[in-house]
């Protein structure tokens, strides 16, 4: 009798069924400047939604899935949220999100997420480099 039974990966449809473990983080003021700051969730996502944390809507805020998608190194492969904007709740399986000040002046974002048990080892890369266009 095998004791190797497989392991949930994202392509498991009953970790999306269910309510998500709770997660959240946030920035410290003004944290987001021109180094691109990564958040890497414990676990593979189910929905997330983010909030730029600033009252001033010229404080600006990049969010992408991966360093040179929030850099622009390959496009605009990213989302632009202004002071005191956030975004909808998400559907999104990812395990990482990316953040890098968009205008002159620095800011700072907050993150509520839903988690799945699926953990990261099961699930693929995110990069334009793997074949996942328009995440940079």
């Amino acid at each position: 009798m095998s004791l190797n039974w497989p392991k949930p990966n994202h392509n498991y449809v009953p970790e999306y069924q269910v309510s998500g473990w709770p997660f959240v983080t946030s920035s410290t003021s003004n944290e987001v400047n021109s180094t691109p700051i990564a958040i890497s969730f414990p676990f593979v996502t189910s929905w997330v939604q983010v909030f730029n944390t600033d009252v001033t809507p010229s404080d600006t805020l990049r969010v992408g899935f991966t360093r040179n998608g929030v850099s622009g190194v390959t496009g605009a492969n990213y989302l632009i949220l202004s002071g005191g904007q956030s975004t909808a709740r998400l559907e999104l399986k990812c395990m990482n999100l990316w953040f890098l000040k968009h205008g002159a002046n620095p800011a700072s974002f907050s993150i509520v997420a839903g988690l799945t048990n699926i953990d990261g080892a099961n699930f693929p890369i995110i990069s334009g480099s793997n074949g996942f266009g328009g995440v940079g």
